[in-house]
Formats: C-alpha cells, sequence, structure tokens
C-alpha cells in the first residue's frame, strides 16, 4: 500500500465519519431537547468578506468553467442557530481565487503575486487535473521558506473595480428543506496574504431575477458573512503540484494568515473526503455545518478582524 493510499484511507476515512457523527450530534440533540447547547449549533463567527466580492452572479451549482485545479464539492449546510434547524430558502452566495490565486472580475487589477491573465482554463490555457497527482504524500508538509512582505494584500481601500466580466468560480445556490446546498469546483490557490480560503454569504427574503439576461438572486437580508478554510497539512502538500505549483510566491500559511488567525478561522475549517472510498483522485468534498441567525444584520468585519465603530 502506498502512501497515497494510506493518507486517503486514514484521513478521508476518519474526517467522513467525523462529519456524519456531527449531523448525528445535531439530531440527537434536537430529539433531546438540547438542540441550543449542541457545538454544532453555536453560531458561526463573522468573518470579512474582503474586496473581490461581485453582486448579481449566476444561479448555478457548477461554478469551475473548466479551470484547472483538483476538483472539489463544496457542501455546506446552514442550521438555524436559535432553534437548531435547518435554515431553508437562504440564498448562498459563494467565490474564490482560482489556483493562481486570481478572481474572476479581477484578473487584470493584481497587485497580490499573481501571474495576471488566466481567464476559462487558467494561465496560458492549460488543462488541470481532476484530482491530486498519485505520488501525493500527506507528509507534503512545512511552508515554503520566505515571508510574505508586510501589509502585502488585499487593498486597503475597499472593493477595488472590477476589470473584467468573468464569472469563474463564483455562484449563488439556495438551499434546500434541509439547509444544503453544494458546489461543483476547485481546491482555491493562495495569494500573498492570504491562505487557501472560500469566501461564502448567506441572505435571506431575496428573489430570483433575470436582470441582464442571466438568473440571479436579489435583494434580500445579508444574515452572515464568512469564509471557510482547510486543513492546512492537505492544502500545503497540494500546493506543490500542478497547475499550483506555478505560482511560486510564498503561500500564506494559516498562522500567518490575518483573517484566519483574527476572525476564528479555527471554527470554521471544512472536514475534508474524498470523492471515492480508498482515493482521492477523484476529487475531494468539503463538508461545512453553518449556525446563523436568520434575523440578525451582523456589523461588517474589517480588515485584521476589526468591526467599525458605530457614529
Amino acid at each position: 500500500m502506498t502512501i497515497w493510499d494510506r493518507f486517503s484511507r486514514r484521513r478521508f476515512v476518519t474526517s467522513g465519519l467525523a462529519f456524519a457523527s456531527t449531523l448525528e450530534l445535531q439530531r440527537m440533540a434536537h430529539a433531546l431537547g438540547l438542540a441550543g447547547t449542541a457545538e454544532v449549533c453555536k453560531l458561526v463567527p463573522e468573518q470579512e468578506q474582503g474586496p473581490f466580492y461581485v453582486a448579481g452572479e449566476m444561479l448555478r451549482s457548477n461554478i469551475r468553467e473548466d479551470k484547472p485545479g483538483v476538483s472539489l464539492t463544496i457542501h455546506l449546510i446552514v442550521l438555524d442557530s436559535r432553534t437548531c434547524m435547518p435554515l431553508p430558502h437562504a440564498a448562498i452566495d459563494l467565490w474564490h481565487c482560482d489556483a493562481m490565486g486570481l478572481y474572476s472580475g479581477y484578473t487584470s487589477n493584481n497587485p497580490m503575486g499573481g501571474p495576471g491573465g488566466g481567464g476559462p482554463g487558467g494561465p496560458e490555457g492549460h488543462e488541470g487535473p481532476g484530482g491530486p497527482p498519485p505520488d501525493f504524500a500527506r507528509d507534503n508538509s512545512g511552508p515554503p521558506p520566505g515571508s510574505p512582505p508586510d501589509g502585502f494584500g488585499p487593498p486597503p481601500g475597499g472593493a477595488p473595480k472590477p476589470t473584467d466580466k468573468l464569472t469563474f468560480l463564483r455562484g449563488i445556490q439556495i438551499t434546500d428543506r434541509k439547509g444544503a446546498v453544494h458546489f461543483e469546483t476547485i481546491v482555491p490557490g493562495f495569494y500573498m496574504g492570504r491562505t487557501n480560503h472560500v469566501h461564502f454569504k448567506v441572505r435571506l427574503g431575496g428573489h430570483p431575477d433575470d436582470g441582464n439576461g442571466r438568473q440571479t438572486y436579489a435583494a434580500g437580508h445579508t444574515a452572515h458573512i464568512g469564509q471557510m478554510f482547510f486543513p492546512e497539512d492537505l492544502v500545503t502538500g497540494l500546493m506543490k503540484y500542478e497547475p499550483y505549483s506555478r505560482h511560486q510566491i510564498h503561500r500564506t500559511t494559516q498562522v500567518e494568515d490575518g483573517v484566519y488567525s483574527r476572525q476564528h478561522g479555527n471554527e470554521v475549517i471544512a472536514t475534508v473526503t474524498s470523492d471515492e472510498q480508498s482515493h482521492v483522485r477523484g476529487g475531494l468534498s468539503a463538508n461545512l455545518i453553518v449556525a446563523v441567525d436568520p434575523t440578525a444584520t451582523p456589523s461588517p468585519v474589517g480588515a485584521g478582524g476589526f468591526r467599525p465603530k458605530k457614529s
């Protein structure tokens, strides 16, 4: 048995059981009248939106658009933190960068160490693998040498102006009666100042809209803005392989990421499982349970984790 096989069997099967156990805990706690105290129903921490959110993205589950990278299915289950019950009919906006650290809508505005360009199909038109290479091993760990420059990261003055109309790795889904949504995408890359992460927003009370010639979800009340992270040892190893390895800058680790360290990133690390029982060559699944208060209007979290003072 290879290191790859041992890694996939041990880590991913264990992670899958952990996710199933968490769901079972929620069901059991609710049945016993203890749902309000169950850890799974704890209000998830707010995190900053970041400068690259684009409103009015398409209602769709497959957001990959042939971008190269390790295939990833993101499963989110949204709970009402007040009742610990699934929250249906919530719109989940989700967006993240590609393997080279670029966001659609901003591929020409790139102050963060990426290569520029990078439209559909990835930089230079390369197609990426569907899963990690067969020689990937768990002990591919440890950060690259060096450190990111001080203060290098997303622009401090708020959202920059979009530079293009590309839509890769962005989309919106509506939670079903079980509070669940899923997105087909890739494992995100990184850029200077930020580790691998996914942004998402939870909205309620809006409506489907066909504006601008595509179906989207308009208006609505924002109940939560958050981010999702991944097990550090997993992504550290994955970033050593194509197409991620072409992004030859220092990878910001979770410890070095101010959002992760100051905005409770350790509470929103996804449980990662294999799409196959004993291998991850077919792609990965990231599972996260998010408990939000649908009636709340959280204060925005600014860069570095600070909330602006109310006037």
